[in-house]
């Protein structure tokens, strides 16, 4: 029998309450009861869509923040890599929530083994990429934090700084994508929200085509 799909059932106001749950055990049974579910939803979407736009083999990993002990996350997430054993050390796909806002990015995280020589990459063609890049797309340079700047209040120097921190800095991070506020995203209906991850995927496949070489490695 043809196995069906999830559809993504799109999000509530309690996805984003969730975020807000004290303590670790007690957040974390909310995120695997009700977010971890919908991540799987827009997994069977995303997985084979990333692997037919690109033309690689993509992969699905859920946060599972694991190396907590006290704190709970802020924000929780589902990444798409190349790696099937991992996301953290390679370019990669994601889409998460925080309280405030939910997310669809592509970027390198600190643990990424070529974020250096992606930074490099990025810093020498800042301009075109610039160019390339919607203007209300976000940079986060950290991804523990709620916080972003936009492409077009950045301009092509700051996009530059960004890259070239990435290459220098052994923390240091890049992510570029979608952000949606919590109340747009809670009165957005799945498919609406499933076709804007698309465009925003999409829309910063030139910064994967510039990690390419690094991403199946």
């Amino acid at each position: 029998m043809r196995k069906v799909r999830a559809v993504f059932s799109g999000w509530t106001a309690d996805d984003f309450d969730a975020m807000t749950v004290p303590g670790l055990a007690p957040r974390m049974e909310r995120i695997r009861a009700e977010i971890q579910p919908k991540f799987i939803q827009l997994a069977e979407h995303f997985e084979p869509w990333l692997t037919r736009e690109l033309g690689v083999p993509m992969h699905t990993h859920v946060a599972k923040h694991a190396r907590r002990t006290v704190h709970p996350p802020e924000s929780t997430w589902v990444a798409f890599s190349a790696d099937n054993r991992g996301y953290k050390k390679h370019p990669h796909f994601q889409i998460g929530l925080f309280s405030t806002h939910v997310f669809a990015l592509f970027g390198y995280i600190d643990e990424g083994v070529d974020k250096a020589a992606f930074g490099s990459r990025v810093a020498a063609r800042s301009d075109d990429i610039f160019a390339m890049l919607p203007g209300d797309f976000a940079v986060i340079e950290d991804h523990t934090s709620p916080e972003w700047k936009l492409v077009r209040d950045l301009g092509p120097d700051g996009l530059k700084r960004v890259a070239e921190r990435l290459a220098a800095v052994k923390k240091a991070e890049m992510l570029v994508g979608r952000i949606v506020a919590r109340d747009e995203a809670a009165n957005m209906m799945g498919p609406t929200f499933v076709r804007l991850v698309e465009e925003a995927f999409a829309s910063a496949r030139p910064l994967y085509e510039i990690a390419r070489p690094m991403a199946q490695n």
